[in-house]
């Protein structure tokens, strides 16, 4: 079969019927940029038929407005004899618009002179899209360790710090100036701790305990720190459900919802106004938000009178560090609440205009729990006798701290500064409990209590961390005779988790 030319008046060339065929937008133009060639597919593209695209200026049909000034650039560089391939925003003749990737060459005649361009487009938004969401997903992975990283160095510090407050409040040392600020720092410490939570949340490292606990009545709690939270020209209006309403979560992290949803609507209304919670019971079909199938849920809904929110925002509020109050805000708390309400099982969403906002939180609902009698608390048991305690810390600042702890509680204690270093100890036949942190470098502290009770299957252990996951959680709750304390704590945590697993 000899060669054709390329000419569509009184018929169509073999090449143009094979082109018509190709899954790509072909499109040929002169030297000057109008189109001589346009196929099937560029039809399908870009929704110009072919009798009205021939004969146009490409730069007319395809670029979107906001790049028609790129695409004169691109034409000189094909003029002068040059190629190009990249990304580029274009338009279709209804309007819309969507990225495609092209790939434009120059066409050289006989004499080696440009004869024309022919240019091949894909539509790559689908993928440019998804090429996005990854980069996105792994910048979050990225900051969700650095986050969780920062906040366990943090937690032992701020151990250290609450430990000491309390170690100089029960010296009697303290004159009333000197004791109100004791309490001052004391105060800041505790909010800096939940801080810290919001970051682990984030992370996805916070340790969860979930219980079943009604929403009304965590909510009624929190009603004397939200209004101290709140300006006194912010009115709190609390309508809870008519019944118990129950939902499965972690009760720090069920206050840390309220409380973040509570601040956020006291931020949009920097003039005063009203904040309204509800608590309702809703069926599946009534919920809104994206949650898991099936199932009853709890609406937890949150009102505020502030100036709304911008429709082209709306969609980055849940986003993390994103905020509108500039150096006030850490963008973390609509992004916490989200975090903690989908991962456990429920969905939120918000709707917003001029003089109303409302987010609403869609808890799983659950049964009611089965009421046990309150066990004593260490006060009421009484001091345990004194025991021999092996203590396991490798952050130098915090060791003292806990073995001074330890020691004025009655007890004699062995410090180790790494788990290697303990089991290297010779007295653990002497010890009655150990005490260790989770995470340090070498091996860990579930590896070093493994190690102990291989030897001393009955040995009491009390873990203390801040950065660990569910998974490493739920197993030491798996665990015989072994209690988990979360840092930061104040020493009468610890001792309290001692003098439990001594008692028995």
């Amino acid at each position: 079969m000899g060669s054709a030319e390329w000419v569509w008046r009184d018929g169509v060339s073999f090449e143009a019927q094979l082109l018509d065929v190709v899954q790509q937008a072909v499109i040929v133009t002169d030297v000057e940029g109008r189109v001589i060639f346009w196929n099937a597919f560029a039809e399908t593209l870009f929704g110009w038929p072919r009798d009205e695209a021939l004969g146009k200026s490409i730069v007319e049909l395809t670029p979107h407005e906001s790049s028609r000034d790129e695409a004169s650039a691109i034409m000189k560089r094909l003029a002068a004899g040059g190629s190009w391939a990249g990304d580029f925003r274009v338009g279709r003749k209804d309007g819309t618009t969507f990225t495609a990737f092209v790939v434009d060459s120059p066409i050289l005649g006989p004499d080696g002179k440009l004869a024309g361009i022919v240019g091949v487009s894909t539509d790559v938004s689908e993928q440019r899209a998804l090429e996005a969401q990854l980069r996105q997903a792994k910048r979050m992975e990225v900051i969700g360790r650095l986050a969780g990283g920062v906040a366990h160095d943090f937690n032992n510090l701020l151990t250290v710090v609450l430990g000491n407050l309390d170690l100089l409040e029960q010296s009697g040392e303290l004159s009333p100036a000197g004791a109100s600020l004791v309490t001052e720092i004391s105060d800041a410490a505790t909010r800096a701790a939940g801080l810290t939570r919001q970051l682990l949340s984030f992370s996805k490292r916070d340790i969860v305990q979930p219980v079943a606990v009604d929403v009304g009545v965590a909510i009624a709690a929190l009603q004397p720190i939200l209004r101290r939270l709140l300006r006194e020209d912010v009115e709190l209006c609390f309508e809870p459900a008519p019944t118990p309403l129950f939902t499965v979560l972690d009760r720090a992290q069920l206050d840390q919802v309220i409380m973040n949803l509570a601040l956020n609507a006291r931020d949009a209304m920097p003039q005063g106004g009203r904040l309204t919670m509800r608590v309702a019971a809703v069926d599946a079909a009534s919920v809104t938000a994206k949650v898991e199938d099936g199932g009853r849920f709890v609406h937890l809904s949150v009102t505020d009178t502030g100036g709304g929110i911008a429709p082209e925002l709306l969609g980055n509020v849940f986003e993390p560090f994103f905020t509108t109050k500039g150096d006030h805000g850490t963008g973390l708390g609509l992004a916490t609440v989200e975090g903690i309400v989908e991962s456990a099982g429920g969905g939120v969403e918000v709707e917003s205009r001029p003089g109303e906002t409302t987010f609403h939180v869609f808890f799983l609902r659950a049964e009611a729990p089965r009421s046990e009698p309150e066990s004593p608390t260490p006060d009421e048991r009484g001091h345990v006798a004194a025991k021999t305690l092996l203590l396991v810390e490798d952050q130098e600042r915090l060791r003292p701290l806990l073995a001074r702890v330890l020691e004025a509680d009655g007890h004699r204690v062995h410090v180790a500064q790494s788990a290697e270093h303990a089991l290297a100890m010779s007295v653990h036949p002497d010890v009655d409990l150990l005490v260790t942190d989770i995470v340090m470098a070498g091996m860990n502290g579930i590896g070093l209590a493994e190690r102990l009770r291989a030897e001393r299957p009955e040995l009491p252990v009390v873990f203390m961390t801040g950065y660990t996951d569910d998974s490493v959680s739920r197993r030491i709750m798996e665990m015989p005779s072994a209690v988990l304390v979360l840092k930061p704590f104040r020493p009468d945590e610890l001792t309290a988790a001692v003098r439990r697993l001594l008692d028995g």
